[in-house]
């Protein structure tokens, strides 16, 4: 491989994807007026019909999770973005035997609605794993410990999630052969929508229940109570879990959210050093405790034998 060779993959698959990122991060900030409204429309939503009026509009974990806003979206557009280029370039250099050259060939409505059902059953997918597997729980801990969930708690995710999301997600995808959905204002719809129902709402927007996610559903979902663990997994549609029998059916209920862990660093006050020192607690969190559960395996193991 040549110089040009290397310098041409360098930026097929880190300088485009880390500029379309940019490009991304600066339209989902203040500088767009379509955010502006979003987080306007959401706040009036959550003084009308709020679960928790006790709640501050402008609460400790509110102005955290805006924290959370700007590094989510920073690893997505520098990170994330690239890493799935590179999930997928892999996928089809060595996956390629796998392809299914069929679904291409279906009228392009069709392909637009299975990659947008096929994602959605992924994201579920992977949601569930990161229940299940307890290593991945411990970095998916990082999100459920707001206990002041609201519309910006949707991007309080470790970085690492990142990683196992997109590699669940991206590579069947790429090798059935569907892009997911390009266009934007499913995107816009997608990206608001999960902001809307991690809000402090009380709602469960009725009959469309039994078709999408709803504030109601997902707090459950958040619930610190061990009856609620292991719950309403869907991320847009909420006919997964009724399929694979993961929904909590009282549609009533909400209860306090987070995560019971004494040692999680969560966030207690505003001060600026707080809001910067605290996320990066938070993200060394998951090392910590999983480190933790090794050396009890170890150590319980020695005293076994």
């Amino acid at each position: 491989m040549s110089v040009a060779d290397i310098i041409f993959w360098i930026k097929e698959h880190f300088y485009w994807p880390l500029l379309h990122g940019m490009e991304s991060v600066l339209q989902d900030t203040i500088f767009s007026s379509f955010f502006i409204f979003a987080v306007i429309f959401i706040l009036l939503l959550e003084r009308l019909y709020p679960v928790n009026p006790q709640q501050k509009t402008f609460s400790v974990g509110f102005l955290q999770d805006s924290v959370w806003l700007v590094l989510g979206l920073l690893f997505e557009g520098l990170v994330a973005a690239a890493y799935s280029k590179v999930l997928r370039g892999f996928c089809q250099a060595h996956l390629n035997f796998f392809t299914v050259e069929a679904v291409g060939g279906l009228p392009e409505t069709l392909r637009f609605i299975g990659g947008i059902l096929l994602t959605d059953f992924l994201a579920w997918f992977q949601h569930w794993v990161k229940h299940k597997v307890p290593w991945f729980w411990q970095i998916h801990a990082v999100h459920h410990s707001q206990r002041e969930i609201n519309m910006f708690t949707d991007l309080r995710f470790h970085f690492m999630e990142y990683i196992i999301s997109r590699t669940i997600v991206v590579v069947p995808l790429t090798v059935l052969g569907i892009e997911t959905p390009k266009i934007a204002a499913w995107a816009v719809f997608n990206t608001w929508f999960t902001r809307l129902y991690h809000a402090n709402i009380k709602s469960n927007l009725g009959f469309l229940r039994y078709i999408f996610v709803t504030p109601q559903s997902h707090r459950v979902h958040h619930s610190i109570e061990q009856r609620h663990q292991d719950k309403n997994f869907g991320v847009i549609f909420s006919f997964w879990d009724r399929i694979f029998k993961t929904q909590h059916e009282n549609c009533e209920e909400y209860p306090e959210t987070g995560i019971v862990d004494d040692s999680f660093p969560l966030e207690k006050e505003t001060s600026l050093l707080s809001l910067i020192i605290v996320p990066l607690r938070q993200l060394i969190y998951p090392f910590i405790a999983i480190g933790r559960s090794l050396l009890r395996k170890i150590f319980h193991g020695k005293k076994s034998s």
